[in-house]
Order: structure tokens, then sequence, then C-alpha cells
């Protein structure tokens, strides 16, 4: 690897910035139950973007915003000192609800930030019924999403309900959007892709008059690609049933001569768990990875591979393309696979019949280096025009000021 990482910072920083109504400092409440951090929770897209609206604020002073984390499901235990993750407080929850509601009023948050809906999320809005919401719609599933997972099945298993596809109900926020109208409350929804827009009343209940747009943050610039010269393909995603990591490596036994690379780690165990067996030689467990040598691994390798049942706008995608990494893919969200990649078409239960397309877009990946060359390049100029720090900044701070949580002179020069 000849070029050295380096990471986007935001150009013309003086033209976005915040201020709140009542003091100087922007408060911005995360909410969200992981936050990519192995020691508190599960690994996960949730807990990335967490992380990167942390990093984003807390490495850019300028912009004037605290970024604090709610947990929604973790509990605090008597005499717990408070954390920092990414550079952010994190506040769990506690027992003695008095105490709780008192401890989130003491933050004065200008804005709540809730990464998707879970119903645990609940008591953080209820506690601070005047504060504006903004939801994040990351992973919605209405009900014919709900079906299509629940026809996942473990090869070999198939009698037994794999761990981690139990659909949650997130119709409760329509309660909390009913209730804020109560305190005028404004709550404005916004997705990372289009496509999830029309996903929104089937999976929370709810019809918003506009379902806005706000991008991820892929601030990674990977300079000049550089592959690797044996053919390298990777699985960036968690070991679970959910993204069906036998088929990757089923994969494996008909391409003996490429090295087939997993990162990632499980979060379940046990029956209804995926289990590695019958492995060939060359495959290879890297385990959660992150990082410098995550990107070195993406910005080396000659295709990521995704196996999933179900996905929204996967992260892993957008990382893989800003390296200049094509898919292979039987998910096609916002038409990504099909631009920048290769679409295998739509395969539910196991996957595994399937898998003759995988095998067939695979070879052609692997054959065709123009073609390659052609699709990483172009989905790396999409990633970097559309999920970006600039953007996903003036997206925020616009639906920051459309629910009135920025100061009415920042408001007026913003507009000017």
């Amino acid at each position: 690897m000849t070029s050295q990482i380096q990471y986007q910072t935001i150009p013309n920083i003086n033209s976005i910035s915040f201020q709140s109504k009542r003091k100087k400092k922007f408060k911005l409440g995360v909410v969200a139950n992981e936050f990519f951090d192995l020691s508190t929770s599960r690994m996960g897209g949730f807990g990335w973007a967490t992380r990167q609206v942390s990093t984003c604020f807390n490495t850019n002073p300028d912009l004037g915003v605290e970024v604090v984390f709610l947990a929604g499901e973790l509990y605090e235990t008597p005499g717990q000192p408070e954390r920092l993750i990414h550079g952010s407080r994190l506040i769990l929850r506690q027992r003695n609800r008095l105490a709780y509601c008192q401890r989130l009023w003491a933050e004065q948050f200008d804005c709540l930030l809730a990464i998707d809906y879970r119903p645990s999320y609940r008591s953080i809005f209820w506690a601070l019924p005047l504060t504006p919401i903004l939801v994040w719609v990351r992973d919605p599933r209405p009900p014919e999403d709900v079906d299509k997972i629940n026809t996942l099945k473990i090869p070999g298993a198939e009698d037994i309900r794999p761990k981690g596809i139990d659909p949650i109900d997130c119709t409760s926020l329509a309660q909390v959007v009913q209730g804020s109208k109560w305190f005028n409350r404004p709550v404005k929804f916004a997705t990372t892709a289009s496509f999830l827009d029309a996903k929104v009343p089937g999976t929370y209940g709810v019809k918003p008059s506009k379902v806005h747009f706000l991008p991820n943050i892929i601030d990674l610039d990977p300079g000049q690609i550089e592959k690797s010269d044996r053919p390298t393909v990777v699985f960036l995603a968690r070991l679970d049933p959910y993204k069906r990591p036998w088929m990757f490596t089923e994969l494996a036994h008909h391409f003996p001569e490429v090295e087939f690379i997993f990162l990632g780690k499980a979060h379940f165990k046990g029956r209804g768990a995926w289990e590695a067996e019958n492995l060939p030689s060359n495959i290879k467990f890297m385990g959660h990875v992150d990082g410098d040598e995550k990107n070195k691994l993406l910005l080396s390798a000659w295709a990521l591979i995704n196996t999933s049942i179900h996905e929204g706008l996967a992260v892993s995608f957008l990382e893989a393309l800003i390296c200049e990494t094509p898919i292979l893919s039987c998910q096609d969200p916002e038409t990504v696979v099909s631009r920048f990649g290769i679409y295998t078409g739509r395969w539910d239960g196991s996957g595994m019949e399937g898998l003759s397309a995988f095998i067939d877009g695979l070879n052609r990946l692997l054959k065709d280096s123009e073609l390659r060359t052609q699709l990483g390049k172009a989905g790396r100029e999409w990633v970097e025009q559309t999920h970006n720090q600039a953007r996903f900044l003036t997206a925020f701070q616009n639906l920051c000021s459309q629910v009135g949580a920025l100061s009415a002179t920042k408001s007026s020069q913003r507009s000017s």
C-alpha cells in the first residue's frame, strides 16, 4: 500500500455554525442503543453513526456543538463514573426515574438526534417533552421486510429459528409524535437514502408530511488506490445469521485461488447462531477490525461481498466504494450495487439458491480488471459527492433551524 490514509476536513467551515437560543454552545443529545464501542454494546451501523456524529463535532470545535450520548437501554450501576466514548459523555439510564429525569433536565439539550427509533427511546423523549426530535431513519423494516427476514434459515439447522431476526415493533413512535403535538414539540424525519422514505409509515406508524435527506458522514480520503496482487475479497459485517456468512464460506470453496477475508465478529452464540465449520484454507478471520487496519484491507480488496437477507443503505457499501472496491450483493439499496458492482438478484431463505448467481458475478469481477476499476472509481465519486461531512452538516443545520433549535440571529445570518 503506497498511499497514506487521510481523513477529510470540512470545507468552508466558517459558513456552518450552531448557536443555542439559551447559551453559547449548542448541546445535542444523540439517542441510541449502541455506540460502536465493544465495552458497552454490540457493533453495528447504528453505533457507527453515533461515532461519526461525535467525531465530526468534536474534531471541529468551532462549530460550537457539544455531543452527549443518551443510552436507550443501558443502565448505570450505583457509583459508576460517567464515561467518555469517542470524546463524548455517555449518560446511562437510572432505576430512579425522578433522578434520571433531573439528570436529563440539567443538560438543557437544544435538540435530540435519534439514531433510527427503538421503543427504549421513549423514556428519554417523554422526560424532555419540549426538546425537538430529529429521527435519523437508517434501517426501517415495514411488515413486508419483516416477512422477508422471517424466511431466513440456517443451512443444516432449518428447524431452528435464527438468532437476531425477531422483529421490533417501532410503531410506538406514533404515540410520541402525537403527544409532542400537545407540547408543540417538532419531530422531523430524515433518511440516508430516498428509497427508505416509503418505509417510514409502515415501520413507525407515522406518515410525515416530508422526509428529509441526512447523509452519512464518510470522512475517509484514501488517496491513490493500490489493490493486492493476489485476488482478495472481503465480508464486512457481524457474523450472525442475518448476514448469512455461510454463503461467503461456500463461495470460498469455489475460488481456491482467491483470499476470502471476514471482517467482523459474531454477536450471538449458541443455538440459532452461526457456527463456522468445514472451512477451506483460503478463508481468514480478522475479527472486529476498525480504523486504518480496516481501511487498508478495503483499499487492497478486489470486491466487497454482501450476502445479507436485508439491508438499509449499508455503511459497508459506502466504505468499500470510497476505497474504489466494487460490490457483489443480493441487496440493491438505492440501486447502489447495480451502479457500482454486480447485483445477483434477490434470494430469500438461506440464500443458497442464489449461489450460482454469486459465482457468476464474482467470476466476472475477478476476470475483468477494467470493469472493477470503472465501477470502483464511479462508486468513489458518488460517495464523495453524496455522503460527506459538509453535506451532513448543511442538512443537519437546516433541520435544526426548521425545528427551531437554533437562535434567530444565526438563522437569519444563514439565510441572508
